[in-house]
């Protein structure tokens, strides 16, 4: 059965929601020296537990950068404007994340003055993303409060980090615009935008009231994108489309179990070929990743001959640092016995190299199917498989599978996390004492192919929408890498 995925409240921040047991200070009594000494902790943490942290960066830089943040930090008026300047983004990994707890992100949501509408964000330009307001569905934003949009992206930017040189996190990011864009200034009471009108030139300006919680949290579920909410809802979904001979699969998780995976997939592709289907769409688009071993299952529908399916882990240290700090998922702290637990864990699968590295050992790999068959309902048509910054992980390996195999063509943007790497695995989770933010760190890169280098970079599409294309189909409410990949197949028909 379709599992149904549980939508929260806006991901404040991309903010862990962790919850915690521990007595912990408001968010407005706590002060700038708190946060400022929570971040400088996470740097420590970073420099210890992450297993690659200067892959993109050299520490001389690194360390300079974190003390210009801190420096910056120190300069707000506030401590809501201190939480722009999180150090976490400067190790570019997708996977690493600090957060503040879970009652002060619902006490941040109260405490700011919220834009009153969501967007879409696409190749540098803003569109309004709602119907009914002042401001036309489907305007462009040319800049608010007179700050040019270019200029918004870029103060936005650090907060859209993804692996590597990637530079479409702002798929993540951009749904939770409203908030992240009024923790730049917390305390606007208006918004004067300037825009163009959808079928004009011409720039109009309108001054827009700040929104509180219930009505900015309203608006944005009242946003027209993604127009594929209930695609979106569950783990896996499917449609037909016997008029095109087309089947579409979209799936939003890799992180499920293999019985689960399998049945869905082959109930999709049994149907498909029943039905004489001549093509297929995946859409991996707001896939977070999981175990690649279920891309790899994926993979095996779509494939004549059996394929390599080979990766493996590899980090700096086995150990946990500032053990003291360490909890677990439900926000308890770790007993010795647990740190142990997870000490003999790693110790018995990674193994030191002459290099000093720890890699994979075959108890690590035990049960990975390096040799993988076609399954038996196997696919023979054209696939097509859909991308963004969104696709991230176990979801890139994926899409990397797809485009290494020549079995098909990608269509939309850069993946979020890299095509020959990505940190994934195990995570360890700290409460920082004095905000009780969760700063969380995968405890390995993952290479696949046997890739031995990172070029930085995720798996580049065969084809993205025109940006003109995009406009339009953003003003006509339609999904611009659906609606164009359906116009392809259309047209190869002709």
């Amino acid at each position: 059965m379709k599992r149904l995925i549980i939508s929260g409240a806006l991901a404040l921040l991309a903010l862990c929601s962790m919850r915690v047991s521990a007595q912990e200070k408001k968010l407005a009594n706590l002060t700038k020296e708190d946060f400022i000494a929570d971040f400088k902790l996470a740097v420590e943490i970073l420099k210890k537990q992450h297993p690659n942290p200067y892959k993109f960066i050299d520490s001389i830089s690194f360390q300079r950068k974190v003390d210009s943040l801190m420096e910056k930090a120190a300069g707000q008026p506030d401590v809501l404007s201190c939480l722009q300047y999180s150090p976490v983004y400067l190790v570019s990994d997708v996977h690493t994340n600090l957060g503040v707890s879970n009652d002060n992100a619902k006490e941040l949501y109260s405490l700011i003055h919220l834009f009153p509408y969501p967007v879409v964000i696409e190749r540098g330009k803003i569109f309004i993303n709602i119907k009914g307001g002042p401001v036309p569905f489907g305007a462009e934003v040319t800049s608010i409060n007179n700050m040019p949009v270019k200029d918004i992206l870029q103060a936005l930017s650090a907060s859209a980090y993804s692996d590597g040189h990637i530079t479409t996190g702002m798929d993540r990011l951009y749904p939770n615009f409203q908030v992240m864009y009024s923790l730049l200034s917390p305390n606007q009471s208006t918004f004067q935008v300037s825009y163009i009108t959808p079928g004009s030139n011409d720039t109009k300006k309108v001054t827009l009231p700040f929104a509180d919680p219930t009505q900015a949290f309203h608006a944005s579920k009242m946003g027209v994108f993604p127009v594929n909410l209930l695609q979106r809802a569950y783990y896996i979904y499917n449609n037909y489309y016997d008029d095109t001979k087309t089947g579409v699969l979209t799936v939003n998780t890799f992180a499920i179990n293999e019985s689960d995976a399998y049945k869905e997939f082959s109930e999709f592709f049994k149907e498909i070929n029943k039905r004489q289907y001549k093509q297929v769409i995946i859409d991996v688009r707001a896939n977070g990743g999981g175990n690649p071993a279920i891309s790899a299952l994926l993979y095996s529908f779509l494939t004549d001959a059996p394929f390599r399916n080979v990766y493996n882990y590899r980090t700096r240290t086995i150990d946990i640092a500032y053990p003291e700090y360490a909890i677990a998922e439900n926000g308890r702290r770790l007993s010795d016995e647990d740190l142990q637990s997870q000490k003999n864990f790693l110790y018995q699968r990674f193994d030191k190299d002459s290099s000093g590295l720890y890699i994979g050992n075959a108890r690590l790999r035990d049960g990975l199917l390096e040799n993988f068959p076609p399954d038996k309902d196997a696919f023979h048509g054209k696939v097509y498989v859909l991308t963004g910054g969104g696709t991230v992980s176990a979801a890139t390996y994926f899409a990397a599978l797809v485009q290494q195999n020549k079995r098909g063509l990608i269509i939309g943007k850069e993946t979020g996390s890299g095509a020959a790497a990505t940190t994934a695995a195990w995570f360890m989770k700290y409460l920082l004492p004095r905000t009780k933010s969760i700063l969380s760190v995968p405890m390995s890169e993952l290479y696949f192919f046997n890739a031995t280098a990172d070029k930085g970079h995720g798996i580049l599409p065969d084809k993205e929408v025109p940006m003109n294309k995009f406009v339009s189909y953003i003003q006509a409410s339609k999904d611009p890498e659906m609606s164009y990949t359906l116009e392809l197949i259309s047209g190869e028909k002709h």
